[in-house]
């Protein structure tokens, strides 16, 4: 919600379109409505219907990401009626190639990571693309999965509307040690959690030097049984080691600007945790070849072990080895977000106001008319 509910609150400022957002459940209304609030915006949240037989989809799956194909299906016409439908995510692209009207299609990517993952082909589905920085666009286009006058840059938008929200935050812990954000990602293979997790956490325990932040992509628990989870909860240690698997401070950045050095995988958190560059350690779970590989790009910002016997040894070293990297990080920075200025959120607005124009004209030079949409004009609906 924080990479798109700034731009609708920044469209609904301006009166130029008008805007609505659109949300699946109880929890999503919440959270959207306290970002919208934490901005000072006033901008209207809709739901997403949802048939009986989706329901019991989602019920026979007992997952809730089963919801999502057979909940978009159900909301496929009310969403049609948008002019253009704005979106973090890609199995929204559904709405491409079922039968009827489709909106007007634009994805604001949920981070600026490496993972290939971030450049699949669904992403060319879309009818326009508005990414963080550089990085993403060039190697998007050079992929062939847009075209380049598809795709605009924008700056990070979810780091300008956390400064701009930025209350003072707590502490993390109320000891003056340094804090470890240790970041590991779900994916099964590049995940560092199974062969690395418990053994870093003993060895901080072990040591009166650091606090741990344990905070796995917010995916990660999604798989965890009652037991699993409660058993890495466990590990926690007042004041020294906090675990969160999912809390709204897993998103909001609160450990990637609150933690001193960051231990991770393959998780795009690490550009948001070096838009002040600080030292890094990334755990590899058994890649091999990476060096080139620009899917691992991040790894060149910081040590990379292989050992989970090392991974302690290269935290205390990191500080201390922060120079060999320094330069390389606040390069890579740059080409991910763009200037930290905080224009990101106007830029995305500009470019959505921009392309909403566009389509009004198009309309009206083929009638000779401006054809209203049935429920409501020029409206980005976030999601």
């Amino acid at each position: 919600m924080l990479h798109l509910a700034p731009v609708a609150a920044e469209l609904a400022r301006r009166g130029t379109v008008e805007v609505q957002a659109v949300v699946a459940d109880d929890a999503e209304e919440g959270a959207l409505r306290a970002i919208f609030a934490g901005l000072g915006a006033d901008v209207p949240i809709a739901r997403l219907p949802l048939s009986g037989w989706a329901t019991l989809a989602g019920h026979a799956s007992r997952k809730w990401r089963a919801l999502k194909v057979p909940r978009l299906i159900a909301a496929a016409r009310m969403l049609s009626r948008f002019d253009i439908l704005v979106a973090a995510e890609r199995t929204s692209t559904l709405l491409k190639r079922l039968p009827g009207r489709s909106p007007f299609m634009v994805h604001i990517p949920h981070g600026a990571g490496d993972r290939a993952k971030g450049f699949e082909r669904r992403i060319g589905l879309f009818d326009h693309v508005i990414v963080a920085g550089p990085k993403d666009r060039a190697r998007m286009i050079a992929e062939g999965v847009v075209r380049p006058e598809r795709c605009s840059v924008s700056g990070y938008i979810k780091l300008d509307a956390v400064r701009a929200m930025a209350a003072r935050r707590p502490r993390l812990f109320q000891n003056p040690r340094p804090v470890i954000l240790y970041n590991p990602h779900f994916h099964p293979k590049l995940g560092s959690w199974r062969r690395f997790g418990r053994t870093l956490i003993e060895q901080v325990r072990a040591h009166d030097d650091y606090n741990l932040v344990v905070a796995p992509h917010v995916r990660f628990a999604e798989g965890l049984s009652a037991s699993e989870r409660r058993a890495i909860e466990a590990l926690a240690v007042h004041d020294r080691v906090l675990i969160d698997l999912g809390s709204p401070r897993s998103n909001d950045m609160t450990y990637t600007l609150g933690a001193d050095i960051y231990v991770g995988d393959v998780s795009s958190q690490v550009y948001e945790f070096l838009s002040e560059p600080r030292p890094c350690v990334f755990l590899n779970a058994g890649v091999e070849r990476w060096e080139d590989n620009p899917s691992f790009a991040s790894w060149q910002f910081g040590a990379v072990v292989g050992d989970p016997a090392d991974a302690y040894r290269a935290v205390v070293d990191a500080p201390i080895r922060q120079a060999e990297f320094a330069a390389k990080q606040a390069e890579a920075v740059e080409a991910a977000f763009g200037p930290c200025d905080g224009s990101a959120i106007g830029r995305a607005a500009d470019i959505l106001t921009q392309l909403a124009e566009e389509r009004r004209t198009a309309r009206t030079s083929r009638t000779g008319v401006v054809e209203e949409a049935a429920e409501p004009p020029l409206t980005p609906a976030s999601r």
